[in-house]
């Protein structure tokens, strides 16, 4: 059970890695338990060729066209532990342990809604609220749109959201925005702020209608964005490895890579929302790509004569 890749993970980023590996006839293989973050919205948009897709659709298709790369072997199972340094790991599933010189943490993301604290939104949420303007905003182009937010990234996350619709509320659900100046800046453009305690939120089948406040009002609102999902990561296996991290975009820590998105520990490598938190499905495919390319190169360094 030796090989020279294993990926954890079979998203965008895990089996675009693998294709290109199977190109490169490097002997990998996927582990993946097919339980992807995304599955729970109805299209995945923003890929080229495959926009408006369902998330499952596309793995399907990812899934098929692998079978053609003999070097490929793909196995629904579930890592349960990664072990090892230096080019020289082991990963455990409940069926075997596998070795390889080189893994690929691509587990990603698991979004914990629940834990955002209001009623109704495990019901809208991947249906009528999104996390991602870039994935779901044209839909929602024109909309009366709520963003749901604390009182610092609800105001921020607005700002976007008030390109694809001019009708955008904010909903901090009880906390209270200090910045004068950015406050000004939301009147300005015309979005406002409803600082009051969130009751629930109505809906239909998934569609929002409107967003009840602790007084009993009733807001009605058509669809809306959630900038943070209080995701976590899918495994420990990184944390595990002791991986050293930095503060990136809107303060989110992120695992510390060089450009071939390998971490301090020699062989291994984490890509997608494992490492970033939210790549969405192109970025990811993109890192997957080049992550795979890379060690094509690493091994035909280290075969050279």
């Amino acid at each position: 059970m030796n090989y020279e890749v294993i990926i954890i993970g079979g998203g965008p980023a895990g089996m675009s890695a693998a294709l290109v590996l199977g190109r490169s006839r490097i002997k990998t293989l996927v582990l993946n338990t097919e339980n992807p973050r995304n599955n729970i919205t109805t299209h995945s948009h923003g890929f080229l060729t495959q926009d408006g897709m369902h998330p499952s659709e596309i793995f399907k298709i990812a899934k098929q066209q692998l079978t053609k790369y003999t070097s490929v072997d793909y196995k629904k199972e579930k890592a349960i532990s990664v072990k090892g340094e230096n080019s020289n790991f082991s990963v455990e599933t409940k069926r075997d342990i596998y070795s390889a010189k080189r893994v690929i943490v691509a587990t990603g993301h698991k979004d914990n809604i629940a834990e955002v604290g209001i009623e109704g939104l495990t019901e809208v949420y991947g249906k009528s609220v999104y996390p991602c303007p870039f994935c779901d905003g044209f839909e929602m182009a024109g909309k009366k749109l709520a963003v749901f937010g604390d009182a610092v990234m609800g105001p921020m996350f607005s700002k976007t959201i008030s390109h694809w619709s001019k009708n955008v509320m904010v909903f901090t659900n009880g906390e209270k925005v200090e910045d004068e100046e950015l406050l000004s800046n939301l009147t300005k453009n015309g979005i406002q702020i409803v600082e009051e305690k969130i009751k629930k939120l109505i809906s239909t089948e998934g569609q929002l209608t409107g967003v009840e406040l602790i007084d009993d009002t009733v807001i009605q609102r058509e669809g809306g964005f959630l900038p943070d999902t209080k995701s976590t990561e899918s495994t420990d296996f990184v944390k595990k490895m002791n991986i050293s991290t930095e503060i990136g975009h809107f303060g989110m820590e992120l695992y510390k890579v060089d450009d071939n998105k390998e971490t301090e520990v020699k062989g291994f490598y984490i890509i997608g929302d494992a490492r970033t938190g939210w790549s969405g499905v192109a970025s990811s495919v993109a890192e997957g790509s080049e992550v795979a390319a890379a060690i094509t190169h690493q091994i035909i360094e280290e075969n050279w004569q």
